[in-house]
């Protein structure tokens, strides 16, 4: 269970995470704002660390139930502010090995079982200090291994699945935006699904932004493809397991309303 909690936290911070580091690369952003949002905050109830501004809260869904994130920023940095929630919850743990998609933007996370939910902290590193985020969400959200079926859910609309596999996470709105992130595991090899998603989203309409997608290759040490049509924005990356042979993709979507800004396009 707790290996399933990490995988929550460390997955949705990877939509929040490479908003801010393609806005970083491409337009010097720094991982700003660039919009402010009309609706509530929500309670998330998890105290956070002295010392960290609140900017937002919002409701989610992971696999299908909802789910709750605060956003905050802090002067200390996201190695520090982990090692403080695990100090203060002793049943809380990290994990080193979650997905080096998360890792390859300086995010660290850490979460726990507390009664029917799971509470987690998700923190990247920004270059005065590092933005965190907060999260409750029911035990249910935890992915199940079933094998041969789909998680609750959904996939990016108008983007095609990646070939032979299945949806092991499932996040939507997060950010509290118009938003979406699956991970899907399978078989294949990751030049045979990057020529099948080349072609599929050219047919459907999405064009290639190759220069977001040359700065995410340098950072990150799989493939990756970034597309883009009207307001609307897909990134996808694929890792390949060399133990077990089997292939993660990770398709991010979201309508542009968040960051990067405008004029990094």
């Amino acid at each position: 269970m707790a290996r399933k909690i990490i995988l929550i936290t460390a997955a949705c911070s990877v939509l929040i995470a490479y908003g801010l580091l393609q806005g970083r690369l491409v337009a010097g952003s720094g991982g700003r704002l660039v919009k402010k949002f009309a609706h509530s905050n929500v309670d998330v109830a998890v105290k956070p660390p002295p010392g960290s501004k609140f900017i937002r809260s919002y409701e989610s869904a992971i696999n299908g139930a909802g789910a709750r994130f605060g956003h905050y920023v802090s002067a200390a940095s996201a190695q520090d502010i982990v090692e403080r929630f695990i100090a203060e919850r002793p049943c809380a743990r990290g994990d080193a090995t979650a997905p080096s998609i998360v890792h390859g933007v300086g995010c660290v996370a850490a979460g726990y079982a507390d009664g029917s939910h799971v509470v987690g902290v998700v923190a990247f590193d920004a270059p005065s200090g590092c933005n965190f985020f907060l999260t409750r969400a029911p035990i249910t959200a935890a992915p199940k291994g079933r094998p041969g079926i789909d998680v609750p859910g959904a996939d990016a609309p108008g983007v095609p699945r990646p070939l032979n596999s299945l949806r092991m996470l499932s996040v939507q709105n997060l950010g509290g935006i118009p938003s979406g992130l699956a991970f899907y595991q399978g078989w294949g090899s990751i030049a045979e699904n990057a020529d099948y998603f080349t072609e599929e989203m050219a047919r459907r309409g999405w064009k290639e932004h190759r220069l977001a997608q040359r700065l995410m290759n340098e950072q990150l040490p799989g493939e990756t493809l970034s597309f883009a049509k009207g307001t609307k924005r897909c990134f996808i990356y694929f890792e390949k397991d060399r133990r077990t042979g089997k292939l993660t993709t990770a398709v991010l979507y979201r309508v542009r309303n968040w960051l990067p800004p405008a004029n990094a396009f």
